[in-house]
């Protein structure tokens, strides 16, 4: 039993290494997650105030319609003001893109960090049943500074992370 035990012991260890590696890429991606909402936030402010610009320039333009003679300038304030608009516009776009990027990346990084947490889970499974067949464990206790719950297995024995 002793020889079982210690096989279990191990294999717990590395199921708790493999869940704090995907417990790292997960905040990892949150981070990077959180940047590209900061640059899509940035991204928005700019879209906005290009179209205040771009209304700004709508505006002068019917003005100029308005009054031709004092319309040329106007309508070239305008034309400039949008075309400021859709500067600010695009830089918003690039911004938008760069945080886009940031969430596939961080995505990816959640994702492996899923994929680890599933090979430590599995890895534990072929471990209880290599060590004592097909038993009944429970999942009780979670534990938040180590995002895992106690295991409980049928034999009485507790396997805390």
């Amino acid at each position: 039993m002793r020889k079982k035990a210690l096989g279990l012991e191990f294999v717990w260890k590395i199921r708790l290494q493999l869940r704090a590696e995907g417990d790292k890429l997960w905040a990892e991606g949150d981070k990077l997650w959180a940047e590209g909402d900061k640059l899509r936030a940035e991204g928005d402010k700019l879209w906005a105030e290009g179209d205040k610009l771009w209304a700004e320039g709508e505006k002068l333009r019917a003005e100029g319609d308005k009054l031709r003679a004092e319309g040329d300038k106007l309508w070239a304030e305008g034309e400039k003001l949008w075309a400021e608009g859709e500067k600010l516009r695009a830089e918003g776009d690039k911004l938008r893109a760069e945080g886009d990027k940031l969430w596939a990346e961080g995505e990816k990084l959640w994702a492996e960090g899923d994929k680890l947490r599933a090979e430590g889970d599995k890895l534990w499974a072929e471990g209880i049943i290599a060590t004592y067949g097909n038993i009944k464990l429970e999942w009780k206790n979670w534990h938040k500074d180590k995002h895992s719950y106690e295991c409980h297995l049928e034999t009485g024995e507790k396997f805390i992370p």
